[in-house]
């Protein structure tokens, strides 16, 4: 379940972790889960999985019982499960957790506009506008060096040219823009 948000909604860790039962909100229109001004919808697949979740909750055999407010409960009653089990579990996976948050913010800032983006997933305006920047920049950097070059170019000249923007995509690694 950790995974989903992570991927789904660059949600850090802690977040996560910290999520209540109350934080998933049933509507006429599906499962809604509440990350910043206004709740988010869960996709369909998503939602059945985020709803077996709530039925079938880790840690509920602890003197607390099964009521747990938390959507993911800790092995000591009333608290949650601390982000560094969540981080530990999903790197045996082979997550890469930074790569994965950033890759899913990025990918939300270019299909919806950064502003709504931060309102929605709880991120700051800057952090928003920085990685819709960012998922821009390889697009620029082309159109930049494809107007440079012209189309009649001999091949070895346009070989050329896409090692370029291979090596300039390369410098937009994931691990250069860690989050705080």
């Amino acid at each position: 379940m950790a995974g989903i948000l992570l991927l789904l909604y660059a949600q850090p860790l802690t977040k996560i972790a910290a999520l209540q039962t109350t934080d998933i909100i049933d509507t006429p229109s599906g499962l809604r889960l509440a990350l910043g001004k206004e709740p988010v919808p869960l996709p369909a697949p998503f939602a059945e999985l985020v709803e077996e979740h709530l039925t079938h909750r880790p840690n509920l055999r602890t003197s607390a019982g099964t009521t747990s407010a938390w959507l993911c409960p800790g092995y000591r009653p009333g608290t949650h499960l601390h982000p560094n089990t969540l981080m530990d579990r999903l790197r045996s996976l082979g997550v890469d957790l930074l790569g994965a948050r950033n890759t899913a913010i990025r990918a939300l800032v270019t299909e919806v506009p950064p502003p709504l983006v931060a309102e929605m997933l709880g991120y700051s305006y800057a952090v928003a506008h920085r990685h819709a920047a960012i998922a821009a920049d390889p697009y620029a950097r082309y159109a930049a060096t494809r107007r440079q070059s012209d189309d009649k170019s001999p091949p070895a000249e346009q070989k050329k040219m896409k090692v370029i923007i291979a090596r300039r995509r390369l410098e937009l690694s994931p691990d250069q823009y860690a989050e705080t």
